[in-house]
């Protein structure tokens, strides 16, 4: 049963299908993942009791496989090592958002030019945001691919650098924060009326792209991370 003491990533870890209800209702698994549950609902104004009482119902009481495409195998990861759940985050979060992340860029310059003149309010700072997401994602990706997954695979069972966990948790925490503004910028990934097609792939793509990101985020932050430190 989902209690709101619980932690918002305790939640997910017991009950992954949570991932689709705390996307649509922009609850934060992944860096806020350690806000107590209750509080995370009622800082977005919505009432705790109610919304956990439809979670219960909705996963727990009456559980469903997703229909959305993408399942957290938390129990699966869970059983990992290390070494195997590095090599899962790259082969699985890193390789799609790397194409994602061209797919979005040819898009959105396109869609920048064609929808310029009646939509400029909007494309110009969400091609801004998303610049800097791309930046601090694919620098993200070569510091951990190079540098620190190497080391923790190396490491985890004796000597640990707890110094090298918390700067990916702080590049974890600016990513999430241009994700939010994103999504505001986005209108909840809602193109306007008049978009064409492409505007309209592009924020298909751009969601896809971030719930993807909060996934990634939440394996290492409550999965990897606590692994790596307790040496298991």
């Amino acid at each position: 049963m989902i209690t709101g003491k619980m932690k918002v990533t305790d939640v997910v870890k017991a009950y992954p299908e949570a991932v689709e209800i705390f996307n649509d209702f922009h609850i934060d698994y992944c860096c806020g993942g350690k806000d107590v549950l209750e509080e995370a609902i009622q800082k977005l104004g919505i009432e705790s009791k109610s919304f956990i009482d439809l979670l219960n119902k909705k996963i727990v009481n009456q559980p469903q496989k997703s229909n959305k495409g993408q399942v957290l195998a938390v129990e699966r990861l869970t059983e990992m090592e290390v070494p195997d759940l590095i090599d899962y985050i790259i082969e699985t979060h890193h390789s799609k958002e790397r194409i994602l992340l061209a797919e979005i860029d040819e898009l959105i310059n396109k869609v920048l030019l064609a929808h310029y003149e009646h939509h400029q309010a909007q494309l110009v700072p969400l091609h801004g945001l998303f610049s800097d997401l791309r930046k601090e994602l694919q620098e993200h990706f070569a510091k951990e691919e190079k540098l620190i997954f190497p080391y923790m695979k190396k490491s985890y069972a004796g000597d640990r650098n707890a110094g090298y966990v918390k700067d990916l948790e702080d590049e974890h925490e600016a990513a999430g924060t241009l994700i939010k503004e994103i999504t505001a910028c986005t209108n909840d990934f809602t193109a306007p009326e008049d978009g064409c097609a492409s505007y309209r792939l592009a924020f298909k793509k751009l969601q896809e792209l971030i719930n993807d990101v909060y996934i990634h985020i939440f394996t290492e932050n409550s999965l990897l991370f606590p692994k790596y430190e307790g040496g298991n």
